[in-house]
């Protein structure tokens, strides 16, 4: 439409290219999501692996959350459920503290020692922490393919 001063332009096809991009914010969201779930449950399953052993107990209680969305991040907690957070702490850092301050140092039992080293670990204390470094790159790798094909 022209008007009086003699300079239109028209932005046809506007609602198309907003849908269009309201479509890929979605698809890269799910990706995402995809990924940050298939990496965490990489990282839990290779932390059992390196967990310590008594009863069990600390393996069954790695658990992977769902991805949450906060102030336009993507994260997903992964670790142990809350009923076992404390043991776990003490377990991955391999000392606990007596109610009179001393530090004791846990060392692997039979059980631990028997499932062996794994990925280049020795299952025990840092498991958490070890599990992500054995997996650091292929995270990287991971997350760097998320646009692929676009």
């Amino acid at each position: 439409m022209a008007d009086s001063s003699g300079f239109s332009f028209d932005l046809g096809g506007l609602d198309t290219i907003i849908a269009r991009l309201d479509r890929l914010e979605n698809d890269i969201d799910r990706r995402l999501e995809e990924k940050l779930t298939k990496i965490a449950l990489k990282v839990i399953h290779d932390a059992k692996r390196l967990a310590p052993i008594d009863s069990g107990d600390l393996e069954a209680a790695l658990i992977v959350d769902d991805v949450k969305h906060l102030m336009g991040l993507a994260y997903v907690d992964f670790g142990t459920c809350p009923e076992v957070n404390a043991y776990a702490v003490i377990q991955h850092e391999g000392f606990n503290k007596t109610p009179s301050g001393a530090i004791v140092q846990l060392t692997p039992g039979e059980k631990t020692l028997s499932k062996g080293n794994y990925n280049g670990y020795s299952p025990g204390k840092k498991f958490l922490e070890n599990a992500l470094k054995m997996n650091e790159n292929w995270i990287k790798e991971e997350l760097s393919g998320l646009l692929e094909g676009w």
